[in-house]
């Protein structure tokens, strides 16, 4: 691992020395920044550092969501696209490579503890979610008896026409085919709506024998 991170510092300072700027420390933060997400699972800095240094960039243990800031005086750090940075090191020039590489550490093990608490919330609380959802779901009933909407029985079905005997002038012989489609159509069954609980009346429905 010395030899990667003596590759991996000669791989930033080539690439960064066009991009360090001591009196603004915050110009070219974009560019001075290794980055992993979903559209980028490598780094092109950190696999080159890993070939170089025969070591499998897997081994490293990174998050699949990481960024971080490599700036003259600060080194920071975000795990994952919506939790806060920290900083990893800051730099005032009189530090030893004893404290910078335990403030390091420090601040990396309590990032990741951080982040791992944070991810069991999120997990417990999709499950909590899941399980919510799958619970089936009542229907709503109707609770008042004079609801047009409470039925116990199916509408009956009644003919909207009363059944009435064909007129045949005496002397002819009526068609049976004609006979039976008069009596089809003299019949027509349907359902009242759902508002009425009884037939509806027509007075001018019957007519009159003597015709």
């Amino acid at each position: 691992m010395e030899m990667f991170a003596s590759t991996l510092t000669t791989l930033l300072f080539e690439r960064y020395k066009n991009h360090w700027y001591l009196d603004n420390p915050t110009k070219g933060q974009g560019f001075r920044c290794i980055r992993l997400n979903h559209l980028q699972a490598k780094d092109p800095l950190l696999d080159q550092a890993c070939s170089a240094s025969n070591v499998d960039f897997h081994s490293l243990g990174l998050p699949k969501e990481m960024t971080i800031w490599v700036d003259p005086f600060d080194v920071c750090c975000r795990y994952g696209e919506k939790n806060p940075a920290f900083t990893v090191a800051h730099f005032t020039g009189q530090e030893n490579d004893h404290d910078v590489s335990q403030g390091i550490r420090q601040a990396v093990e309590k990032a990741a503890s951080s982040s791992s608490s944070s991810s069991d919330y999120h997990s417990c609380t999709s499950s909590d979610e899941d399980s919510t959802t799958r619970e089936p779901k009542s229907i709503p009933t109707v609770s008042n008896p004079n609801s047009i909407y409470q039925c116990s029985e199916p509408f009956p079905l009644w003919t909207q026409y009363s059944r009435r005997r064909c007129f045949v002038p005496d002397g002819i012989q009526p068609n049976p085919a004609a006979a039976y489609y008069l009596h089809y159509k003299g019949y027509k069954a349907c359902r009242p709506s759902l508002p009425f609980s009884c037939p509806r009346v027509d007075r001018y429905h019957w007519v009159s024998s003597s015709r």
